[in-house]
């Protein structure tokens, strides 16, 4: 017989050796597919979902308080609307604040500037 069958059939008295053969033919089918890299990426992208999942949970509980504090509290609601509708109370007294003044250089000022 040739060396190489020599070898096989000797090879077939070890299961342990053919074992280890096995596991490495298959990983290397596998990573050659491609399949074994989709599986990791899959699980990377289960990680970030389950991350987005309990961020959305606490944010849900979040706006569930603030829907609870706005059934039963009128202090909230005014509270509410003075901070995000800038809105006032008819006793409190409002001041406006100028943000910024513009200059504008002399050299470059019109006649209809100068007022």
């Amino acid at each position: 017989m040739t060396p190489l069958i020599d070898w096989f059939l000797a090879l077939l008295e070890h299961p342990v050796k053919i074992g280890i053969a096995a596991t490495g033919l298959a990983l290397v089918g596998l990573l050659t597919q491609g399949t074994l890299i989709d599986l990791w990426n899959l699980k990377s992208e289960q990680w970030k979902l389950e991350k987005r999942y309990q961020e959305t949970l606490k944010y849900n509980l979040n706006i569930q308080s603030k829907i609870e504090q706005a059934r039963t509290s009128d202090k909230f609601i005014g509270r509410q609307a003075r901070e995000k509708l800038d809105l006032v109370k008819e006793d409190e007294l409002v001041f406006i604040f100028e943000n910024e003044t513009r200059y504008i250089a002399p050299s470059v000022m019109t006649p209809s500037q100068y007022l």
